[in-house]
């Protein structure tokens, strides 16, 4: 699976371009707040038809844009697709071949595991993004996810719309058993993804950090059942002071995924180089789990990595980097101090124009 072609219009400060990109590594080398982090976004919204940054929508468009789109061919198993994700007045609109199409039809095409250096505080960050994290991890791999998400934040939803209006309460337990469906789905879904994802966290973390330091990730749920009547016996016994606080408190939604490195947390023990090796490890292990359980090579996009990372570790990345076979592609201030393991095509960003210039030869040595 790789890019051959992305190509925005009218998004975030980049001017219009259509890239031809290498299956390989593929740099964009320039100042910082030139917009090299927008093309990245581009990919991660094409493959998710979500922002990476932004909180709404109307921020992908560019200033003076009424509209933003951003296109791309994506060759996968010997065929070609072609996806499209675009703003008008507000909305969003996906299109797969041409055809508008609801995300259950648009996504399959196109994977992408992303590292930013906003993702160096998901150790330390509240449980609801190491949530959406895992969530979205799932979601990688198996897009069928979203839908069960989906399903229990609007049963939870409506649950907790009852609670606060003071419906009785055998409306409220009518609710419940639908909620606590979706419940024991979500639960189970985290927990197979936690049992096949906790042994390649593990080993990765060990490759990145060396000196013998080991980290592990563990599924921390408030109902610990993938039992449907668990969570509605649950439910049931919270819904005095669920009705007080005018919402639930235990299921999915407050879960945590806790990281930890030499049997402590990493929330409070960990340093920050560590904090930092430990999402790298994260994110590598998603890519080798896809690899795994679906023969699936995802796209893979950097963000300034190597300024968040120490020069051992940093060496490390680009040694595991070595043997990767899926498309790469990578921001930096200066081209000349990444090690990539194999040519990978240059492109200059400046002030939002992004071009082709070149290659970057093969550095794999210090």
């Amino acid at each position: 699976m790789h890019l051959r072609e992305l190509a925005w219009d009218g998004f975030r400060n980049l001017e219009v371009r259509r890239l031809a990109l290498s299956p390989g590594f593929n740099v964009f080398e320039g100042e910082n707040a030139q917009g090299k982090t927008n093309v990245l976004e581009a990919a991660w919204w094409l493959a998710t038809l979500r922002p990476l940054r932004a909180a709404r929508l109307t921020e992908l468009v560019r200033f003076g844009a009424k509209t933003a789109q951003v296109e791309a061919q994506i060759e996968r198993d010997a065929l070609v697709h072609k996806l499209a994700v675009r703003v008008v007045e507000g909305a969003r609109q996906s299109l797969r071949e041409g055809k508008l199409a609801k995300p259950a039809d648009y996504f399959g095409a196109l994977a992408v595991v992303v590292f930013t250096p906003d993702d160096a505080g998901l150790v330390r960050a509240a449980p609801a993004e190491r949530r959406r994290y895992l969530d979205r991890a799932i979601f990688t791999g198996r897009p069928g996810h979203l839908q069960t998400t989906a399903t229990h934040k609007r049963a939870l939803e409506a649950r907790n719309e009852l609670l606060r209006t003071g419906a009785a309460s055998d409306v409220v337990e009518a609710f419940e058993w639908t909620l606590a469906g979706h419940a024991a789905a979500l639960v189970a879904a985290r927990r197979r993804f936690i049992e096949d994802f906790a042994p390649q966290v593990a080993e990765t973390f060990s490759e990145i950090a060396g000196e013998g330091v080991t980290a592990r990730v563990v599924y921390r749920p408030s109902v610990d059942s993938d039992a449907p009547e668990a969570h509605r016996a649950a439910l049931e016994d919270d819904r005095a002071r669920d009705r007080e606080r005018g919402h639930t408190q235990r299921g999915p939604q407050a879960d945590d995924l806790g990281i930890e490195v030499q049997g402590r947390s990493g929330r409070l023990y960990a340093s920050q180089g560590q904090q930092r090796a430990l999402v790298l490890a994260l994110k590598i292990a998603e890519i080798r789990l896809l690899e795994a359980l679906f023969a699936l090579t995802p796209v893979l996009l950097l963000d300034d990595v190597s300024s968040e990372l120490d020069p051992r570790r940093n060496e490390r990345l680009f040694a595991l980097l070595h043997g990767y076979r899926g498309q790469v592609l990578i921001t930096t201030t200066d081209a000349a101090v990444l090690r990539v393991p194999r040519a990978a095509r240059l492109f200059r960003v400046r002030a939002g124009q992004v071009d082709a210039e070149g290659e970057v030869a093969e550095r794999t040595g210090a």
